[in-house]
């Protein structure tokens, strides 16, 4: 395998806001980037197209990619990565449980490494079974640059401009410190290498992650987002204001942190991502990533359906807790506080 810069070639499967994101930086890395569609669908996101940067308030163009609406259209095909950026429940229909067997085909055939952008507990040993991957050859990956479709009901602050993010397909943010994007671990090699490729973009940065940290990433974030669904979506000023939901959420965050399966850097997060600690990130994001809205992105992400699979996920933290003799009282209380929610609301 390769990833020199003028003969890298991506296959990404999706071409949603992480889709585009990974692949917009991708290809400035020089990169040669060929997008996997459903069908019906490559007319929509076929080039060129435009991507609205916060970073800088302009418009990008990305124009040299190509699309495909079938696996087969590919599958003779050999590429240096394949990124599938399919959620978890999609990754679940029968839909998406044939095309994730075409592509461990192609995978397995050509040995390509896998980059799986989707979340939730047992999401990886799924793709692998349904793959037919070892393990070593299917790296979990996550987008680090904050990225929506430009139709999301987004507030537009100065000095982003609303018809330019119109006119895009995706807009996207980069975090303070310019990591776009985030790749496990699992293989050293491949995760340099991808680093490397993705580096040369000179815009955007890919840091690496060990597999036990992307399992804590993957799971102890909810309780905060579900304290900002309780709390209206509020600024975050106005959610750590609201003491009884802000204590429970953070404590229930350091319980998901203490599960034996996140080992030693678990409980080193548990101890040091205390209420002020917690408080300070998320209120000092609000402020960096500006002019991008932080609180109305996090409601578009993980409210409305999302929401219930965030609960589910916290079921599971519950439920795992629980299993190896943890209480888990505040994660409880605060699932029992989701739950009276949604009751109210279906009254």
């Amino acid at each position: 395998m390769t990833t020199n810069i003028p003969s890298a070639n991506i296959l990404i499967v999706g071409a949603g806001a992480t889709g585009f994101s990974v692949g917009y930086h991708l290809a400035l890395a020089g990169a040669k980037i060929t997008f996997l569609v459903r069908s019906g669908r490559a007319a929509t996101v076929a080039a060129p197209q435009k991507l609205y940067c916060y970073d800088d308030v302009s418009l990008k163009d990305f124009d040299h990619y190509d699309v495909v609406d079938h696996v087969e259209q590919v599958a003779a095909q050999s590429y240096d990565f394949i990124i599938i950026t399919l959620d978890g429940h999609h990754s679940r229909t029968s839909t998406g449980k044939e095309l994730l067997a075409g592509l461990g085909t192609m995978a397995r055939h050509h040995g390509t490494p896998v980059i799986m952008c989707g979340f939730g507990h047992g999401l990886k040993p799924f793709y692998m079974e349904q793959m037919g991957l070892p393990s070593h050859q299917l790296l979990r990956g996550m987008l680090g640059t904050l990225a929506h479709q430009s139709h999301a009901p987004l507030p537009v602050h100065q000095p982003a401009d609303a018809e330019q993010i119109a006119q895009s397909i995706i807009a996207y943010r980069h975090p303070a410190d310019l990591h776009g994007f985030r790749i496990e671990t699992a293989n050293d090699l491949v995760a340099q290498q991808f680093t490397d490729l993705y580096n040369r973009s000179q815009v955007s940065l890919c840091s690496q992650a060990s597999p036990v940290m992307f399992d804590l990433f993957s799971s102890i974030g909810f309780p905060v987002y579900a304290a900002c669904d309780l709390t209206g979506w509020r600024p975050f000023a106005e959610v750590v204001h609201n003491q009884h939901v802000w204590t429970l959420a953070c404590a229930a965050q350091s319980e998901i942190a203490s599960l034996p399966q996140h080992g030693a850097e678990g409980q080193q997060m548990a101890q040091s991502m205390n209420e002020q600690t917690t408080a300070y990130i998320h209120q000092n994001m609000e402020q960096q990533l500006l002019p991008l809205d932080y609180q109305a992105f996090n409601q578009f992400h993980h409210g409305g359906k999302v929401a219930a699979q965030d609960t589910e996920s916290m079921r599971y933290s519950l439920a795992e807790g629980q299993r190896s003799g943890h209480p888990m009282t505040a994660l409880q209380q605060l699932l029992q506080l989701l739950d009276e929610r949604v009751d109210a609301d279906n009254r």
